[in-house]
């Protein structure tokens, strides 16, 4: 199973996330990094853990339309592979983000998507391989702005974004992130991958020990979030690194 760090982004610097109250959300404290700069945490994790891509959440564009634009550039600069979540809502954003589409992957967030239209008109635009879906809930019920997709229900949302070519997924549910309630995604991500078999699916939030890891990878998920285990040193390296090392000898 494949695994990504993530890194949470506000007023610049790096911060603790905890069940999606973001405005409860403070600089992060990272073991063996003695600031909250991203680039510093990126490099000492990259330095304990051996991982080089991450998932950015830039809460400033999420939140503030006021983009991270720069320091994200310096990070992709400094060698790191992004997937960012820049909270796009409509064509006009792709204007404020400019070189940042060809030198991340985007991550287009129900959370923020005006609607399925703008869907439709962003896949136009960009090569679906290099965009992934994020389907943003709070206690399993989908995020999105008012009407956004109609009554669909999560399955559909998924079949529609899936038919517009985006073959990445990731399911998030807030409530989780931070959090020592374990991982509140797993049946509906073992439900979306039994009835999607061909799309990657991505979740995290509550992920805290290589038992839950090794549990995602038995109901068919492709790829685990890790965030505040890596940083307070629930998962070690070396328990991450052997798994990394037995799943590639198999």
């Amino acid at each position: 199973m494949k695994m990504i760090p993530v890194l949470d982004i506000l007023d610049g610097v790096a911060v603790r996330a905890v069940g999606g109250v973001r405005n409860e959300y403070r600089p992060l404290q990272s073991i063996g990094c003695q600031s909250s700069c991203p680039i510093e945490i990126a490099h000492s994790i990259q330095a304990r853990f051996g991982f080089n891509e991450w998932y950015i959440a830039d809460l400033d564009g999420i939140v503030h339309r006021r983009w991270n634009c720069d320091l994200i550039e310096e990070l992709v600069e400094q060698g790191f592979s992004l997937r960012v979540d820049l909270g796009i809502r409509s064509i006009e954003d792709l204007y404020q983000i400019g070189a940042l589409l060809e030198k991340t992957e985007l991550i287009l967030a129900s959370e923020a998507l005006a609607d399925c239209t703008t869907l439709d008109l962003l896949t136009s635009m960009i090569n679906p391989g290099q965009l992934t879906f994020s389907l943003d809930l709070i206690e399993g019920s989908m995020i999105c702005p008012e009407g956004a997709w109609g009554d669909r229900t999560i399955e559909e949302v998924i079949d529609y974004v899936q038919q517009r070519g985006l073959q990445k997924i990731i399911v998030l549910d807030l409530a989780f992130i931070g959090c020592t309630k374990g991982v509140g995604t797993l049946e509906l991500c073992r439900q979306l991958q039994e009835k999607f078999p061909k799309l990657e699916i991505i979740t995290g939030g509550g992920v805290r020990t290589i038992a839950q890891i090794s549990l995602l990878e038995q109901a068919g998920i492709h790829t685990a979030i890790l965030g505040t285990a890596l940083h307070n040193g629930q998962l070690n390296p070396q328990d991450v690194m052997a798994y990394r090392t037995a799943e590639t000898d198999q």
